[in-house]
C-alpha cells in the first residue's frame, strides 16, 4: 500500500504497536493522527510534528472518537487509513 500522502487514525498511539504503526506510517510518508494520552512529547517523540497530530481519545467512548475524527479532518482534511 502506497501511504505517502495518506492521512492514517491510530489508536493507542504512545505506545506499543500503535507507536510502532504511527512511527512506520510517518517514515513511509503518511501523516498521522494518533490516540495519545499526553501528545506533545509522543509527537516529539515521533519526529515530525507537521504530520503528526495527538490527540487525547477514548475508544470506548464514541463522542470522544468522533472529536478524534473531527481532528483528524480540521488539521488534515481527510482520512484514508485505520489500521
Amino acid at each position: 500500500m502506497q501511504l505517502d500522502g495518506k492521512v492514517a487514525v491510530i489508536t493507542g498511539g504512545a505506545a506499543g504497536i500503535g507507536f510502532a504503526y504511527a512511527r512506520r506510517f510517518l517514515a513511509e510518508g503518511a501523516r498521522v493522527v494518533a490516540d495519545i494520552a499526553d501528545p506533545a512529547p509522543a509527537v516529539d517523540k515521533l519526529g515530525a510534528a507537521e504530520r503528526a497530530l495527538g490527540v487525547l481519545a477514548d475508544v470506548s467512548d464514541a463522542g470522544s472518537v468522533r472529536a478524534m475524527v473531527e481532528a483528524a479532518r480540521a488539521r488534515f482534511g481527510r482520512i484514508n487509513v485505520q489500521p
